[in-house]
């Protein structure tokens, strides 16, 4: 995975993204975004705001508490059953998720499993607690930080290794491994709730625990532990939060005070978020694509259920039209998987994904859904309140008949008031930003040749022969560039040069609202041209000598490399016109 090596190296060289608290030792899976990180996730959330929000008319902006009472999530089905399978390895004690592992590898020919340890020492200590409590009498052999379990049968249930003395060792086989090192001595798969729980009182929950716990001990008989886990349970409940595990159910139990406070909003119609939400995940992989904090953009479309299948059609591809217009390759590299129905949740009657094609794999960028009328009915009934849509002209047209007649009908009552359906588009922040800079960034050759880093056995983080005159193009959309315009003074050192160029910041600053760089580092124009070129910056604006006579200025593109030279009153229009949504002809 050269092509994310390279991208982490990148980011944390010129200020994308760093490991949190890294001077105290960091934070597993935790990542802090630097000055260029932090406005490329704004630009990216933003121009997801733009397509929602500001691009409609029908979708307005909320923006709710990160921390959630129980009873919601307890409605929703959180509490209960949102929760992934869990696995331990008896080797290495990794956790993972069973249905993300690996199946096993043997070879057919020597009927030898390989399990691959992390170094020579570790594979020694692995071997001897095989030896000793795994599979005491089995055959066994070591080289280096391989070793190697001679297997007698495997019928696809169990596997038998041979045995050098003692009674045969049967493992017992679910289809899976330790993703990390093959071994197939596991634990059994436990349910794991993904939920951050916290507690909001005065007093510290731990000394509660304390303090039931101890009088447990003084009860008889004294309690066993599944009595006391209840009782301290019962005592935290009172105080007892979570970290919400998405946004969504914000919007929910907010949908009646939006649509009272909104009149004017009518089915179908939808509500917007972007927030941060918490999971307790059990593995944490690829960086920024799976963190136990992460930001969501998502949208819920509240829709008759008579318009529930038709508008789910619609969002999937105003979702994938969204993903092209910032991408440079659409066709290979996003797709959309529709989930199989053994895939949905019980209240879906449809769910796609659009996915990206990571250096690892496919993965999900974004969900569609049609969650149909789950939601509000649950937190309806859980709370009494009546959380649907009442169609008001069809409501008073309906009087109106029954009065000029006389007569009054019960069809078509339930197309006057009804508990709404909901499409969700669900997208991943960090994900996005991950995926639209592995798709923007181009590295290429001495001669302009794109590298194609999959194929590369050596990293291009070193200076060696192969790659040290490499360099990184970052071909972000414009939009989305951290920085917009760099402005680059011929001669540092020159108050004049310098000047002017403190000058045409400062318009386009001010004209714009766009985060400029007046580039001063005392090196060339080339060295400091791939230096912008590495974060994503569209253009470069160099102010040499002769503009101090005549007011011409050198522009260079970023994609093409095209320098033209314009009058420096002419720049303004040329950023202007770069960055419209919908670039002029």
């Amino acid at each position: 995975m050269s092509a994310m090596r390279h991208l982490l190296d990148l980011c944390k060289r010129r200020g994308f993204l760093f490991q949190s608290a890294e001077i105290h030792g960091g934070l597993r899976g935790a990542y802090d975004y630097g000055p260029l990180g932090v406005e490329l996730k704004r630009n990216v959330s933003q121009e997801w705001w733009n397509a929602m929000v500001y691009q409609r008319c029908d979708v307005v902006g909320i923006d709710t508490a990160i921390i959630t009472p129980p009873a919601v999530l307890k409605t929703s089905g959180h509490v209960d059953q949102f929760t992934d399978e869990m696995v331990d390895s008896k080797l290495s004690k990794d956790r993972f998720r069973p249905d993300k592992a690996p199946t096993l590898h043997f070879d057919k020919e020597k009927m030898h499993i390989p399990i691959t340890a992390p170094d020579k020492k570790t594979a020694k200590l692995w071997e001897h607690e095989i030896r000793t409590n795994l599979a005491p009498g089995s055959s066994i052999s070591r080289e280096g930080k391989s070793i190697f379990l001679k297997m007698d049968k495997f019928n696809g249930s169990e596997i038998i290794l041979e045995q050098e003395s003692g009674s045969p060792v049967t493992i017992p086989y679910k289809g899976y491994v330790d993703p990390a090192s093959n071994s197939p001595f596991l634990t059994e798969a436990r349910p794991f709730n993904l939920m951050f729980k916290t507690y909001l009182d005065p007093i510290d929950p731990i000394d509660k625990v304390i303090t039931t716990t101890l009088d447990g001990t003084k009860t008889t008989p004294p309690m066993d532990l599944s009595q006391t886990r209840q009782s301290v349970d019962k005592t935290l409940y009172p105080s007892l939060t979570y970290l919400r595990p998405e946004t969504a159910q914000g919007v929910f139990i907010n949908y009646a005070t939006v649509q009272r406070s909104h009149p004017h909003l009518k089915v179908p119609f939808g509500i917007a978020q972007i927030g941060k939400s918490f999971r307790n995940e059990i593995r944490l992989e690829h960086a920024i694509f799976r963190t136990p904090e992460f930001e969501q953009m998502e949208l819920e479309y509240f829709v008759a259920p008579w318009q529930a299948d038709q508008e789910f059609t619609r969002w999937r591809k105003s979702r994938m039209d969204w993903w092209k217009r910032f991408s440079r390759n659409f066709e290979t590299r996003f797709r959309e998987r529709a989930h199989a129905q053994d895939e949905l949740a019980h209240y879906s009657s449809g769910c796609v994904d659009v996915e990206y094609l990571f250096p690892w794999g496919w993965g999900e960028v974004e969900g569609i859904a049609n969650r149909g009328d789950f939601d509000l009915r649950m937190h309806s009934e859980a709370t009494g309140i009546k959380l649907q849509y009442t169609d008001t002209i069809l409501m008073q047209e309906r009087q109106q008949r029954e009065k000029a007649t006389g007569v009054k009908k019960t069809e078509g009552l339930d197309r006057e008031r009804f508990i709404p359906h909901v499409v969700e588009s669900s997208c991943g922040l960090n994900r996005a930003m991950l995926a639209l800079m592995l798709d923007a960034m181009e590295v290429v050759d001495e001669q302009g040749k794109i590298v194609d880093l999959e194929q590369q056995m050596a990293s291009i983080i070193g200076s060696t022969d192969n790659n040290k005159n490499w360099r990184t193009v970052m071909k972000l959309h414009p939009r989305l560039a951290p920085i917009k315009v760099a402005i680059l003074p011929l001669v540092s050192n020159n108050p004049d040069l310098v000047d002017l160029c403190q000058s045409l910041s400062s318009e386009l600053r001010a004209e714009l609202q766009i985060p400029v760089s007046v580039e001063m580092q005392s090196t060339t124009i080339g060295k400091r041209y791939y230096r912008m070129d590495e974060v994503g910056t569209p253009w470069c604006v160099t102010v040499d000598y002769e503009s101090l006579q005549d007011g011409q200025v050198t522009i260079r593109d970023r994609d093409t490399g095209v320098q033209t030279r314009v009058h420096y009153s002419k720049i303004l229009e040329i950023v202007r016109d770069g960055l419209r949504l919908y670039p002029r002809s």
